[in-house]
């Protein structure tokens, strides 16, 4: 990972004071970001248990069928895919083929640093429609996360 995308990184998780979130209004809807440590670590091992991570994990409606053919959904039940895109706009893409709107999609590169590049990320929808993004924090050579 290079360094300014680290650092951003660290800024994000360093700035999120005692709820270990941040709520971002994107039009009438809400992109939350998980920044709770229980819930980075669900994430980071979840990604190290796939035989071939891409750098988007998504919880789905179903893993039984091509990627854009399903749709995003709470974690409860979901199946856990990974893709790789190339870009920041390649994720927001692939989010809206998913049945994210256009909006949240579109702030997904402004909030998430490092998306579709050096930093693998999380989506998945909450209950009541927020779409939640969380960082695949990177693992050392100790096989410990990256913490700021």
């Amino acid at each position: 990972m290079d360094g300014s995308q680290q650092a951003s990184l660290i800024s994000l998780i360093e700035g999120v004071g005692e709820e270990n979130e941040q709520l971002h209004s994107v039009g009438d809807q809400i992109l939350r970001l998980n920044l709770k440590p229980d819930d980075l670590q669900l994430w980071q091992d979840t990604f190290k248990a796939m035989t071939e991570p891409g750098n988007v994990l998504l919880a789905c409606e179903s893993d039984a069928c091509p990627l854009e053919s399903t749709r995003l959904t709470w974690v409860v039940g979901a199946a856990i895919r990974s893709t790789a895109v190339s870009s920041a706009s390649d994720a927001g893409t692939l989010l809206k083929q998913l049945g994210v709107s256009d909006p949240i999609a579109d702030a997904i590169p402004c909030h998430c640093p490092g998306v579709g590049s050096e930093i693998a990320w999380a989506f998945y929808l909450e209950r009541h429609g927020w779409l939640t993004a969380c960082p695949i924090l990177p693992v050392t050579s100790t096989n410990n996360a990256v913490h700021p």
